[in-house]
């Protein structure tokens, strides 16, 4: 069976604009959602749940895919290079409800009442990954919950510098990737970036895993400079 979200005579995402070239729907998409997210950081939301995730995910993509803002229907798998070329196990498709309303509930615990802001940002940290390896959309999933992830750091009062997550997008991602491997994960790249960006801390390079000099460049022995986009792919288990 052939993934139901590409066009039937090409391997490009169906989208609103009828384009059929991989590498320009690319260039539209990027277009598109960079405009949709200039002001999106000054949206305020009353609950963090999973309605709120849906319209930041519909609110980037809905120019663009007509499904924006609704679950994906299929199981996906992405090879990964810095898992040597393995997956994350991303939630069924019949299980995404249920993993967010935990990871929701989770988030619903978090403020700031008395309590240490490390801590906060400690336990924030893996909720988020916890959404993302969930995975809920077809595509636009690392730029979905990182918005997420400010927004609902800015409503407990942090001032975050978002921009360092756009700057280093390809950094955040694959940090995500390894903050995704149940026991084994690896929380200590995404912790860096969040440290960072929330608290305003410089975070040790030898235990944030970046390199002598303080920059995002390094997961593990991966360079990050090496990564290169790859999109997820359908996996049929009928």
């Amino acid at each position: 069976m052939r993934d139901p979200y590409l066009y039937d005579d090409a391997d490009v995402l169906k989208n609103l604009a009828g384009i059929k070239d991989a590498d320009l729907l690319r260039k539209a998409e990027a277009d598109i959602t960079n405009l949709a997210m200039a002001g999106i950081y000054n949206r305020q939301y009353e609950k963090f749940d999973t309605e709120t995730l849906k319209d930041i995910h519909r609110t980037i993509f809905g120019q663009i895919y007509e499904w924006a803002g609704e679950f994906r229907e299929i199981q996906m798998i992405k090879p990964e290079d810095v898992l040597g070329g393995d997956t994350v196990r991303y939630a069924y498709p019949k299980e995404i409800k249920k993993q967010l309303a935990a990871s929701m509930k989770e988030i619903a615990k978090l403020h700031r009442n008395g309590e240490n802001d490390r801590e906060i940002v400690f336990r924030m940290v893996r909720i988020i990954a916890q959404i993302w390896q969930t995975h809920p959309f077809r595509e636009g999933n690392t730029r979905s919950v990182i918005v997420f992830a400010i927004l609902f750091a800015k409503s407990l009062g942090f001032e975050v510098e978002h921009e360092m997550f756009r700057v280093h997008a390809s950094y955040v991602r694959n940090a995500l990737v390894w903050a995704s491997q149940g026991i084994y994960s690896k929380y200590e790249y995404l912790e860096r970036i969040f440290y960072d960006a929330v608290l305003g801390e410089e975070a040790k390079p030898e235990t944030a895993g970046a390199s002598s000099d303080g920059k995002y460049e390094k997961i593990g022995d991966y360079k990050v400079s090496d990564y290169k986009e790859r999109p997820h792919q359908y996996l049929d288990e009928k």
